[in-house]
C-alpha cells in the first residue's frame, strides 16, 4: 500500500513538476541570450527555438512505443544539454545552441500520462481517476511557476552558468524521481506475479484434490461418467480463472474504437499551442524590445502568468464549486469552445500596445491555456481506452509540440515584421478553430 502511495506521488506530483521546470526553463533566456549576446538574425533565432521544440515532438512520439525508455532518455539527454551550457565557453556561439535545443528531449509528460492512465485503469469510480489527471497536469504548471520565477533572477544576476546549473541541478532530481519509481514498478510486478502463480497452483491443486474424492465416494459402476465429470469440471475450473485474468488485466470496453472527437481532440492541441508558443518563443524579447524590462522582471511575469492559470485549472476542474460555475457557462464538451474563446480573446489583448494592457492580456491567456489544455487531457483520457490512449495521449502532444515547431520559426520572424504580428496570427487562427469546433 505505501509502494503504491509512493509511486502515485511521483507520477502524479513529483516527475510532472520537475518536468514542468526543466522545459520550461530555456525559454526564459534562449532568444534573449541569442539575441543580445550573439546578435543572431531572428532567422537564425527562429530556427534555434525550432530545434529545441523539435526535440520535444521526438520524446514525445517515441513514449507512443516506449514510454518508459523514452522518459529515462529524454531526461538524461536534457540533463546532457544543461551540462554541455555550463561547462562550454561561454563566447561560443555552437555548444549554447546544441545544448540547449537537447534540453527539449526533457519533453515526458506523454509518458507521465500513460503512467497515470494505466495506475487507474481499474478505478471504479471514473471521476477520482479524471482528478488525477487534473491533478498531474496542475503539477506540471506548478513546475512551470517556480521555473520561471527563479529562473529570470538567476539568470540576470548568474548569467548563462547560473541557469544553466539551475537546469542541472532540475534535471538530475527527475532522473533519480524516474528510478525510484521504475525500480518501484519492476518491485510491484515480480511481487504480483509470484503470489498469482501460488494462487493458481494452489487452486488447481485444491481442485484435483476435491474431484479425486469426489470419484473415489462413486460406485464402480459410474467410474466412466465420474471420470467425465471430472475432466469437464476441471476444464471448467481453468477456463472460469482464465476468464478472470483476462478481466483484471485488461478493460472491459477495450473493444471500443476511437471516434471522430478523439482526433479532434488531438488537432485541437496543437491549435492551443499556438498562442502559448508565439507568446513563449517571443514574449521575453517582446518585452525586452518593447517595454524594456529585465529578465527578473520578465520572469516574475510569466510566473504570475502561470500561477493564475495554474490556479485558474485547478480551481475550475478540481472543485465542486468550480466545476458547477463552469458547466453554468458550458457543459462539456463545450467548455472547451470556452476555453478556447478565452485564449483567442487573452492573446489578442496582448497584442495592444500598452505593458498593463500586454501583463493584462498575457494572464488572460495563460488562464485559459491551462484550462482549456486540462479539459481536452481530461476528455481525452476519459472516451478513450488504456491501449487507444497510449496512442492517442503522445499523438496530441505531438501534435502540440509540433505545433511549437511552427511558432518558433514563423514567430521571430513575424516579429522581425511587426512585433505584435504573431500575437495577431494567433489569436486569428485560435478564434477560426473555435468557431469550427
Amino acid at each position: 500500500m505505501m509502494r503504491s502511495k509512493i509511486e502515485e506521488i511521483l507520477v502524479i506530483c513529483v516527475m510532472p513538476f520537475l518536468y514542468g521546470a526543466a522545459t520550461r526553463l530555456p525559454f526564459i533566456y534562449y532568444v534573449i541570450h541569442l539575441v543580445d549576446n550573439f546578435n543572431t538574425d531572428m532567422l537564425w533565432v527562429g530556427i534555434y527555438v525550432t530545434l529545441y521544440q523539435a526535440s520535444r515532438v521526438v520524446t514525445s512520439a517515441f513514449a507512443i512505443v516506449a514510454p518508459k525508455t523514452s522518459h529515462f532518455l529524454g531526461t538524461s539527454i536534457g540533463l546532457a544539454g544543461f551540462l554541455t551550457v555550463y561547462l562550454s565557453d561561454n563566447s561560443l556561439l555552437t555548444p549554447f545552441v546544441a545544448g540547449t535545443a537537447v534540453v527539449g528531449f526533457s519533453e515526458t509528460m506523454s509518458s507521465m500520462q500513460k503512467y497515470a492512465k494505466e495506475m487507474f485503469q481499474h478505478e471504479s469510480d471514473r471521476e477520482k481517476a479524471s482528478r488525477k489527471l487534473r491533478y498531474q497536469y496542475a503539477s506540471v504548471m506548478l513546475g512551470v511557476v517556480f521555473a520561471f520565477s527563479i529562473g529570470g533572477f538567476v539568470y540576470q544576476y548568474r548569467f548563462i552558468d547560473g541557469v544553466a546549473l539551475f537546469g542541472v541541478i532540475i534535471e538530475s532530481l527527475g532522473l533519480a524521481s524516474f528510478f525510484v519509481y521504475l525500480a518501484l514498478t519492476l518491485t510491484k510486478d515480480k511481487t504480483r506475479d509470484c503470489p498469482t502463480q501460488n494462487d493458481n497452483n494452489s487452486n488447481i491443486i485444491e481442485e484435483v484434490q476435491n474431484n479425486i474424492n469426489i470419484n473415489q465416494e462413486s460406485s464402480s459402476s459410474s467410474t466412466r461418467s465420474s471420470l467425465g465429470s471430472f475432466i469437464s469440471r476441471i476444464r471448467g475450473s481453468i477456463l472460469t480463472r482464465t476468464v478472470k485474468e483476462a478481466n483484471s488485466t485488461f478493460d472491459t470496453d477495450e473493444n471500443i474504437a476511437t471516434t471522430w472527437i478523439n482526433w479532434i481532440m488531438c488537432m485541437s492541441f496543437g491549435i492551443e499551442a499556438l498562442t502559448i508558443g508565439y507568446n513563449l518563443s517571443i514574449g521575453p524579447i517582446f518585452l525586452l524590445d518593447e517595454f524594456n524590462k529585465q529578465t527578473s522582471i520578465i520572469g516574475i511575469m510569466f510566473a504570475v502568468g502561470a500561477a493564475s492559470g495554474t490556479f485558474a485549472a485547478v480551481s475550475v476542474t478540481c472543485t465542486e464549486v468550480g466545476r458547477n460555475s463552469l458547466k453554468k457557462i458550458a457543459s462539456s464538451p463545450f467548455d472547451i469552445c470556452f476555453a478556447m474563446l478565452g485564449i483567442g480573446t487573452g492573446v489578442l489583448v496582448a497584442a495592444i500596445p500598452s505593458f498593463p494592457a500586454h501583463v493584462a492580456g498575457v494572464v488572460l491567456l495563460m488562464c485559459f491555456n491551462d484550462l482549456g489544455a486540462t479539459l481536452m487531457t481530461e476528455l481525452q483520457a476519459s472516451i478513450s481506452t488504456t491501449s487507444n490512449y497510449s496512442i492517442l495521449g503522445p499523438l496530441g502532444q505531438v501534435v502540440r509540440r509540433t505545433l511549437n515547431c511552427v511558432t518558433a520559426l514563423t514567430g521571430p520572424i513575424l516579429f522581425g515584421a511587426f512585433p505584435r504580428l504573431p500575437y495577431l496570427v494567433a489569436g486569428g487562427v485560435t478564434l477560426t478553430w473555435t468557431a469550427l469546433l
